[in-house]
């Protein structure tokens, strides 16, 4: 059984580059107004802007800082025995922020996912390395349909393919969270360039 979850969880990967990235347009501010709210929103978002930004220029309007965030996923693991099993997740990555006036451009870049596993320990993979097996953490959710397709050089039965299909759930739901959760740093960071300044 250990052999399939290592088969199944770390299948031969190749990464490929994933980045989020967005131009916004903001009419009426100028670069120092946008250079000052970036500026702001990296302290507000990450805590202390000062441990996370890696450049900061305000004369060529740019601000790269390296980020992380946490996200797990829960399941039940086991045949007789019911074992509640809590995956954690850390994407790492890159946030780059280039400022003009009236408008900026954010990069998302160099996603990393931090993870433990209880066969391999403590692990580090490209973000690609999931996107790229997506459909199959996917497809794979159903026991029929992994039953029907093992990895390659196994045969998979009905209990295995049960408990490796929840599993499997929990990786793809880990994938999803991911990819909302880097598309929401980009509303975020869009909403605050374009807010008003507060009159008091």
């Amino acid at each position: 059984m250990k052999k399939l979850f290592f088969l199944i969880l770390f299948l031969p990967l190749f990464a490929f580059s994933q980045e989020y990235s967005e131009v916004v347009e903001v009419p009426g501010k100028n670069i120092d107004q946008l250079y000052a709210t970036a500026r702001e929103w990296f302290a507000e978002t990450f805590n202390s802007a000062n441990n996370v930004l890696q450049m900061d220029d305000p004369v060529a309007g740019k601000l790269i800082g390296k980020g992380s965030t946490h996200i797990s996923e829960s399941y039940i693991a086991g045949g007789i025995v019911k074992v509640p099993i809590t995956m954690d997740w850390y994407p790492n990555f890159t946030i780059k922020v280039s400022i003009k006036d009236g408008k900026y451009k954010c990069d998302i870049t160099d996603i990393t996912i931090k993870t433990s596993n209880e066969l391999l320990g403590p692990m580090e993979q490209p973000f690609g390395t999931y996107l790229n097996n997506k459909d199959y953490y996917k497809n794979a959710r159903d026991p029929e349909w992994l039953i029907n397709n093992p990895p390659q050089g196994t045969k998979v039965n009905k209990s295995q393919a049960k408990g490796a299909a929840q599993a499997l759930q929990a990786n793809y739901n880990l994938i999803c969270k991911t990819e909302i959760e880097l598309n929401s740093i980009l509303v975020k960071l869009q909403k605050k360039m374009k807010s008003t300044e507060d009159n008091w």
